[in-house]
């Protein structure tokens, strides 16, 4: 009895499909839109998008591209050239040559032959650029012939260069007749930085939809048996069905046979079953089966007529039983498994000979040259068949050439898989360097920079200390040089000792003026620059100021004026036109390694001068430029950080999260990692939320102690153990933290001014008036760099005001202070001050105006604990903040009623049930029964609980 996966009733998936239908109105009134379809494995997200494309016949032009498994090697820009081969099938070569141009065709023929010659690539990032350009251009003018839909099919085993390009293009086409519909897997997210950063990018960019397909409900399982056994099922079956495929749509079509009858020996595991219906084919459409496994998730059939080596009758007997089966289904000028899960089960269950076989047959048919319609790089795919085949040499030759091509992309990552291959097959290959043309220890270093640029440090390293030690110190030393550099970079990213001794060895062997030189003064004022050792860094930037000169080379006079530029704003905070000026010589140099460094050093310098609106505009276009030059994961982050915290500043919670969540979706390395787990610690801080203040403090203090931002990082740490610490109500360890914050201003240099700034206004919380007598002292001693740093000395003084009787008008000089710079979170914490203050001195109207002004601030940026602080003082003073009448009967924060106020500031108060009882001249019973109330309406576990939140709310006044 054969097993037939037979295709079912289209069920369910009604919401998902509104969805798309609405986002494709979207698109046709010239907006573009892009759908993010998650499943797990079988959970019906091409069976989807095929029937969406069905609905949209006639009325859209589609183009679809699949992404290539990276299990053995990487296939970079697959689901493009899939498109693009798709695009000439349907309108032929020279009419889809026309839509680009001849100079765009050129850059689209390095994906696909059809589009004629390939263009001659000099500067690596004008390349990347133009190429991406290309496709922007293509995608335009097809648009504006009808709108289009492109659909890229399991992005989880995309490479990073695809990913880069789908970024682009979201970012560059936003007012395009576009639709992109990138259907994903959920589970692969944990293993795919691809992924990651590609989900990461569309879910948060303008106009993307995330859609994630649950498993079916038990009607939708019915309405699918219903299709696939031509009648209604019965509710036995129904039952049966649903709860043992869980309501995965490929397991439901699992378990019922040919004839319509439930499967009873259905076995624990898919693969086992997947195997079972391939082998249960003819045992020449089963050996068939076998070959297409190892060529890919698509095969054409001109390929797989070659290596089987049959006409096309033959071939399409071979093939007819797997497709009426369901394993195999049509896909344009070839065949495509049914499902991935069928795919990998037949890869699987290959025994060495037989991938062995495989893999010689599509080499040898693939080495007489390329073809036209196969859809992968024909040097990857080469690389790829000969070192399953067990051909060592062959697979060296192709790799290498692979290599280059993925380097003159910018696909870092690829280029680095494909290096690897290489060096995998060096030792079996006698004359190695002869057909690479170069040395064992230089393809060392190639690999090692690739792994640079593509983030992956440790392996980088690895590759570092193997070249290191094959090179010969006295007779390289040049390469020595080049590789301590590399090595340098990787130690910084990473936060690992021994950066500056590389980089001080580094430059006593390039002692030569040369570019090597150049790159060694840079990268070294850069760390130190980092470090905050700005004289050594200025020593070293004007030498590298004069070796460009020399040089005459436009890309070092770029950078010599980056570090020149930094150190003048390390000092003062005010020269920020020097940055200004160097990021447009960069921009119209266009030399893309400077024009992110310039980028990234302007940010900086604007988050430290507080001129957020100004990093808000420019700070996209500059991360864009991250992702174009392929440094998204090596930089993203950093460059972020100050799109973040600007965000978060103005009050734009929702925009700062979502920017976040892209920083830490690249997966940055631990330098990165800082920015990121900062940022997050920052958000939650706004949102007074103490358990994500710990749980970023955590992460950060879970990555390597390194030197590079030892300091940095260990006032970040006490401030936001501090801050979380007295959002949670535990003020004995809040006023413990106090005391080491004053060890830390000791033993560190320099001033940490929002260290400084949460440390008094805590130490003033807990009564530690030493110590905030000597933070007061500290912030009067230290010299301001700019408005922020002046504006927190300000707030300073305020808070030691309170002290004694807090005083008013200072706290209203700090309002407007951090109004003038468009903080609204601090804005309203010192209009809540100020409002306290008022109401202090007996000035109820401007007290009240305050605390309205503060609530309405507070609530707008989502800052809901300040907002219920604020509306618990205006309860305790009966300030109405609804109606805007003072004197009123306020309302109590939190829903409570107003005698459950008064129950939870006793209980914060440390009273029990029968003390409550007696001060409010209630029962015990009756206490008891508030208290209840309470815990539920906070959403507490216990009194100490509720206590804590009281402390946090500023119910209780401290002690």
């Amino acid at each position: 009895m054969s097993i037939s996966l037979r295709r079912s009733l289209f069920s369910g998936r009604a919401a998902e499909l509104d969805a798309m239908e609405s986002a494709f109105r979207d698109v046709s009134g010239g907006r573009q839109r892009a759908i993010l379809l998650g499943a797990e494995a079988g959970g019906g997200k091409s069976r989807l998008v095929e029937e969406f494309s069905g609905r949209l016949s006639g009325r859209a032009l589609i183009l679809k591209g699949g992404c290539i498994e990276q299990r053995e090697a990487a296939l970079p820009y697959a689901p493009v050239t899939a498109v693009l081969h798709e695009l000439v099938q349907m309108r032929g070569a020279p009419s889809s040559r026309s839509l680009v141009g001849a100079e765009g065709a050129r850059e689209l023929a390095w994906l696909l032959p059809e589009f004629g010659e390939t263009s001659e690539r000099f500067d690596a990032g004008i390349a990347r650029a133009r190429l991406f350009e290309a496709l922007r251009k293509l995608f335009e003018e097809l648009a504006r012939e009808m709108p289009l839909v492109v659909v890229v099919e399991d992005i989880h085993w995309a490479d990073q260069a695809t990913g880069d390009l789908l970024r682009f293009l979201t970012t560059r086409l936003k007012k395009t007749r576009l639709m992109l519909i990138v259907t994903y897997r959920p589970e692969e997210i944990s293993g795919s930085n691809a992924l990651r950063t590609t989900i990461a990018d569309f879910s948060l960019s303008e106009g993307a939809e995330v859609l994630k397909l649950p498993r079916l409900k038990r009607a939708e399982v019915a309405a699918q048996l219903e299709g696939l056994l031509g009648r209604p099922p019965t509710p036995a079956v129904i039952n049966e069905v649903h709860a043992r495929c869980c309501g995965i749509p490929l397991f439901t079509e699992a378990l019922i046979d040919a004839s319509g009858s439930l499967r009873t020996d259905f076995p624990g595991s898919l693969n086992d079953y997947l195997l079972k219906a391939v082998r249960e084919m003819p045992a020449s459409t089963t050996e068939l089966l076998k070959v297409m496994a190892l060529g890919g998730p698509h095969i054409t059939h001109a390929l797989l007529r070659s290596v089987k080596n049959k006409s096309d009758l033959e071939l399409a007997e071979l093939l007819r039983p797997a497709i009426l089966a369901g394993i195999l289904v049509p896909d344009g000028d070839g065949y495509a498994f049914r499902h991935a899960l069928i795919h990998e089960a037949v890869r699987s269950d290959l025994i060495a000979g037989e991938r062995m076989a495989i893999h010689r047959a599509y080499a040898e048919v693939l080495e007489r040259g390329p073809l036209p319609s196969y859809r992968i790089w024909h040097s990857v795919a080469l690389a790829r068949h000969w070192r399953g085949a067990g051909q060592a040499e062959s697979c060296l030759r192709w790799a290498w050439q692979s290599a280059a091509e993925a380097a003159a992309t910018f696909a870092y990552a690829d280029q680095m898989e494909m290096l690897k291959l290489v060096l995998a097959a060096w030792p079996e290959v006698d004359n190695a360097a002869d057909l690479t043309g170069a040395g064992h220890c230089r393809v060392l270093e190639l690999a090692a920079d690739a792994a640079c640029w593509a983030a992956e440090a440790e392996q980088g390293l690895a590759f570092v200390e193997r070249a290191l030690a094959e090179v010969d110190a006295e007779r390289d030393g040049e390469q020595l040089a080049a590789l301590l550099l590399q090595r340098a970079v990787m130690r910084q990213h990473a936060l690992i000792p021994g950066e500056i001794a590389d980089l001080e060895r580094a430059l006593d062997h390039a002692v030569d003026p040369t570019r090597l030189r150049a790159d060694g003064l840079g990268q070294f004022s850069r760390a130190l620059i980092l470090r905050g050792e700005c004289d050594r860094a200025r020593r070293l930037g004007d030498e590298l100021r004069e070796l460009s000169e020399k040089l005459d080379d436009e890309e070092y006079r770029i950078e010599a004026l980056i570090v020149a530029a930094s150190v003048d704003m390390a000092s003062n905070s005010s020269r920020v036109d020097a940055l200004w000026s160097v990021t447009g010589r960069a921009e119209k140099a266009s030399i893309g390694r400077v024009e992110v460094l310039a980028g990234a050093a302007l940010l900086q310098a604007l988050i430290e001068t507080g001129d957020y609106a100004q990093i808000i505009e420019v700070g996209p276009a500059i991360f864009a430029r991250t992702v174009e030059f392929g440094q998204a994961r090596y930089i993203g982050a950093i460059v972020g950080s100050p799109l973040c915290r600007s965000l978060l500043a103005v009050g734009r919670v929702s925009e700062a999260i979502e920017t976040c969540e892209r920083m830490a979706a690249l997966d940055p390395l631990p330098l990165g990692l800082v920015h990121v787990f900062e940022c997050q610690a920052e958000i939650a801080l706004v949102l007074g939320d103490s358990d994500r203040i710990a749980a970023a403090a955590s992460s950060l203090r879970a990555l390597p102690p390194g030197p590079q931002l030892a300091n940095r990082m260990a006032a970040s740490l006490l401030r936001f153990d501090i801050e979380s610490r007295a959002l949670a109500g535990d003020m004995d360890l809040s006023a413990m933290l106090i005391r080491s914050a004053s060890t830390h201003f000791d033993k560190h240099r320099g001033v940490s001014w929002p260290l400084l700034a949460s440390a008094m206004r805590v130490a003033i919380d807990t009564n530690q008036n030493d110590a905030a007598r000597q933070f007061a002292d500290l912030a009067v001693r230290t010299p301001c760099r700019n408005v922020i740093e002046e504006a927190e000395r300000l707030g300073i003084s305020a808070e030691m005001s309170r002290m004694a009787a807090s005083d008013l008008d200072a706290w209203e000089a700090v309002a407007q202070n951090w109004a003038d710079l468009s903080q609204p979170f601090r804005q309203a914490y010192a209009l809540m001050q100020a409002g306290s203050a008022a109401m202090n001195a007996g000035k109820r109207a401007r007290g009240a105006s305050h605390f309205r002004q503060g609530a309405d601030l507070a609530h707008t940026i989502g800052a809901r604990l300040l907002c219920n602080q604020i509306e618990t003082l205006a309860a305790k003073a009966r300030i109405d903040l609804r109606d805007g009448k003072d004197g009123s009967t306020p309302k109590a924060p939190l829903g409570l009623t107003d005698r459950e106020f008064e129950v939870l500031r006793l209980v914060a108060a440390g009273q029990s049930n029968r003390e409550i009882a007696d001060n409010l001249f209630i029962s015990s019973k009756t206490a008891s029964v508030h208290v209840s109330n309470i815990l539920s309406k906070l959403a507490v576990p216990s009194r100490g609980a509720a206590a804590a939140m009281a402390h946090r709310l500023r119910m209780v006044d401290p002690a």
